[in-house]
């Protein structure tokens, strides 16, 4: 279900950029060229076709901060971070901030056609500067320079023309207030983002068996694939314990592992990481998951962290907490959820109308 698929889009866009396929033969580190671009150096210019939204801009000017943001029609973790993106534009917009979302024609039919079309379908939730590549000119000197291969990808721009953040824009907001701000340190911010590097290569071996191990069924490596992303760094690869519960819950089907992991990460290592709780909760709820048995107090517990997190402002996290509700037998405080959910994300309507259902049936 559509649900589902955006779930599983988040909880990879958390996660290491996976290889498209599992490797054969013993698991080697990818071995990648230098990125010629990184935190620290001056941002290339930019060449637009064509302005969808917002004024155009002809170059970074000094003393104002740009994110120059890469995504596409297609990508559910870009349509996720929409709302949060227009935040943050809001947010800092009198203090000198642009936020242009970039698109381009790729293999996967991105249009110029379609970015028009969702620009205008998404009104107000999209709102900040969005552009049309010109011949993905712009896209190659940031993410193919940069060696970025997945979106959404943001490149945080300072006032002297700088780049100090390189990474997905849900995990910008602190290094963007100290650049509004003017209060961050380049050189400090480089050392930080070549750390991240050196820490994602070692990810990628793991990441590799991970895949393998899952593909092949090996549920007890997959976990313990899961077990050293998690080690390597719990903040980043915080997706890899939610993986983790689905595996112990639907595949492995050893309940009492799953919930008892459950309630350990939530309380532990996710409890301040929204998308990683919302996916174990959702699991725990999924009209669509095979569970013998589903712990709804604790998905309960565990969805309403994620809003709290979320501050009401994620559909999908929404519409979780609602089927939560609505297994517990609270089906009028569904039905409040999920108007919620349903205003932010008109596609989740036919959840909607099961819970009002049942609660017309009650009378």
């Amino acid at each position: 279900m559509l649900k589902t698929a955006l779930l599983c889009a988040a909880l990879v866009a958390a996660l290491p950029n996976p290889s498209p396929a599992a490797p054969q033969g013993p698991i080697k580190p990818v071995e990648t060229k230098a990125a010629s671009l990184t935190v620290g150096d001056a941002a290339p210019a930019l060449s637009i076709a064509k302005w969808v939204k917002g004024s155009p801009v002809a170059g970074f000017e000094k003393g104002k901060t740009y994110v120059v943001e890469f995504w596409a029609t297609w990508c559910g973790p870009c349509i996720a971070g929409m709302p949060h993106l227009s935040e943050l534009q809001k947010k800092y917009g009198d203090k000198g901030l642009t936020i242009m979302g970039v698109s381009s024609a790729d293999s996967r039919g991105n249009s110029l056609e379609k970015v028009e079309a969702m620009v205008k379908d998404k009104g107000d939730k999209m709102a900040y500067t969005v552009a049309w590549d010109t011949e993905r000119s712009t896209t190659d000197a940031y993410m193919k320079a940069a060696g970025q291969n997945g979106i959404p990808c943001a490149f945080l721009v300072d006032g002297n023309g700088k780049i100090a953040y390189i990474g997905h824009p849900m995990r910008i907001d602190a290094t963007l207030e100290q650049v509004v701000a003017g209060k961050h340190d380049l050189k400090a911010l480089a050392d930080a983002q070549k750390k991240a590097k050196e820490l994602e290569g070692k990810s990628t071996a793991i990441q590799q068996e991970l895949n393998r191990a899952a593909n092949a069924q090996d549920w007890e490596a997959a976990i313990k694939a899961c077990d050293d992303l998690i080690a390597l760094d719990p903040a980043q690869y915080g997706g890899a314990a939610a993986v983790k519960f689905q595996f112990l819950a639907t595949n492995v089907k050893d309940l009492d592992r799953a919930y008892a992991w459950a309630k350990q990460a939530s309380e532990g290592l996710l409890k301040d990481q929204q998308d990683a709780l919302n996916g174990i909760a959702w699991t725990m709820v999924d009209p669509d998951a095979e569970l013998e048995r589903r712990d709804v107090d604790l998905a309960l517990k565990i969805a309403t962290r994620a809003n709290e997190l979320a501050q009401d402002k994620d559909a999908g996290i929404l519409d979780t907490l609602a089927r939560a509700w609505f297994l517990k037998g609270d089906v009028t405080k569904a039905v409040e959820i999920q108007r919620k959910a349903v205003a932010l994300d008109g596609r989740l309507k036919t959840s909607l109308k099961e819970y009002e259902d049942a609660l017309a049936k009650r009378g």
